[in-house]
């Protein structure tokens, strides 16, 4: 496994990730980890952009249990009450189901958000690279369905795309769009690596 889509996404050459002793701690500590969540931290664990904007990957250290359950919480919001865990006691394979946590009013609440966690870790860079990458839209705009319909017909689906999040595309490796669609528009953000592919992207979405 080698996360080749995100490192072209994020141009990175080589790993940047922790080292076998401090993953063993956690391997330890917790009796056992995903295989993809070890290779994951061995590989691309440390790439900042990757994996401390908006949402925070915890370190090996940092890994801990939410209250209720064997819930190793693995990923969080920096600002919200929002998490995303594995369920220890489910794990079944080295590719385990990623479950979200949220608050909704006085209430909490867990959903299914990834059938796997090598699916969930690549949505995941599809997002944080919208505000990482050097050419981006500087937030979320609003467009029509005809704009949308646009990108669809302009642009190529991402390799990863799941049911909660929005949907992504992107012709380059290095570029990618996301679509949230509402009752009448839809929420759009964009993020590329060199300035002609934004004045592409910009040119086909308006």
């Amino acid at each position: 496994m080698d996360f080749m889509e995100i490192r072209k996404l994020y141009h990175i050459d080589g790993d940047i990730g922790y080292s076998k002793g401090v993953i063993a701690k956690a391997v330890k500590k917790f009796g056992k980890l995903p295989t993809v969540l070890v290779e994951y931290y061995r590989q691309l664990g440390k790439h900042p952009g990757l994996n401390q904007t908006g949402y925070c990957l915890c370190s090996p250290g940092k890994l801990d249990f939410l209250i209720y359950g064997d819930y190793l919480c693995f990923y969080k919001s920096m600002n919200d009450p929002l998490y995303w865990y594995i369920d220890m006691e489910k794990m079944e394979s080295d590719n385990p189901p990623v479950y979200r946590r949220y608050s909704d009013g006085a209430s909490v609440c867990d959903v299914l958000d990834s059938e796997t966690l090598e699916e969930f870790l690549y949505v995941m860079a599809y997002w944080q690279a919208l505000f990482r990458l050097p050419y981006n839209s500087k937030g979320s705009f609003m467009c029509t369905f005809q704009q949308i319909e646009k990108i669809e017909r302009k642009f190529t689906l991402k390799r990863y795309n799941l049911a909660k999040w929005p949907t992504f595309y992107g012709n380059s490796s290095d570029e990618v769009i996301s679509v949230h669609r509402e009752k009448t528009s839809a929420q759009v953000l964009y993020a590329c690596t060199s300035e002609e592919q934004l004045k592409e992207i910009r040119s086909i979405i308006f």
